[in-house]
């Protein structure tokens, strides 16, 4: 009789059971939290790139506004001639809020795109309010509100560079000055403002860092410092 050799089967015992239950759950916990963290990576980077596009906005229609501010109006007098009507003053303000003057018949909307107004001039009051938006509205008006044009900004620091000459100087020694509001001696010769944005958007990190606004200190928190040069076109013209 010829017998044959079977070969013994083995099965899984329970310990390799269990290891491999706990390798495959390892593997699906890593691929959730991996997946966890590329939702919240993404919506980071979309709140950032949202925050950044608003401040973008904002501060694109405050520098167009500063450079429409005091350009001479065009007009015909009694005697047919053509001439240029200037206002007395293009711009004042603080170091925490802008004030631009603006002929109506070359602007006829005001800061928030409106022009129901008639009058012949009007003046953008660029603030930061309580709600921490920087916001604007025409100061001409006495029934119009502010509306928000960015959000979460912590604070807004305005400086103005003055052209000033030395007494007997020639006009090549003339110079631009940065001061702040209470250091300018005459706003018709302001040429340029340097405007300062601390934003701090909730829950997102804007990098890279910056220096405060305000005190010079490094930002801390997440927030981030937008510091932007706005030219007069019409100043001293």
């Amino acid at each position: 009789m010829i017998r044959k050799q079977c070969k013994r089967q083995q099965g899984q015992g329970l310990v390799q059971c269990m290891v491999g239950m706990s390798l495959s759950l390892l593997v699906v916990m890593a691929a959730f939290s991996a997946f966890a963290w590329i939702q919240r990576t993404q919506l980071m980077l979309q709140t950032q790139a949202q925050t950044q596009l608003r401040l973008h906005t904002a501060l694109q229609l405050v520098r167009e506004r500063v450079q429409r501010a005091g350009a001479p109006e065009l007009s015909v007098d009694a005697k047919g001639l053509a001439v240029l009507n200037r206002l007395p003053v293009a711009l004042s303000g603080s170091d925490i809020a802008l004030q631009l003057n603006q002929w109506r018949s070359l602007t006829p909307s005001d800061c928030q795109g409106h022009e129901a107004s008639t009058l012949l001039w009007l003046q953008d009051d660029f603030r930061r309010n309580t709600q921490r938006e920087l916001s604007c509205k025409d100061t001409a008006r006495s029934n119009t509100t502010y509306q928000a044009l960015a959000e979460q900004i912590d604070d807004l620091r305005l400086i103005y560079a003055e052209q000033t000459a030395p007494p007997g100087s020639s006009a090549n020694a003339v110079q631009l000055q940065w001061r702040t509001a209470s250091q300018v001696s005459d706003w018709q010769q302001v040429r340029a403002v340097g405007m300062c944005l601390q934003i701090r958007p909730d829950g997102v990190t804007l990098t890279p860092s910056h220096l405060s606004c305000n005190t010079q200190t490094p930002l801390k928190n997440g927030a981030s410092a937008w510091r932007s040069v706005f030219f007069l076109k019409h100043a001293g013209a």
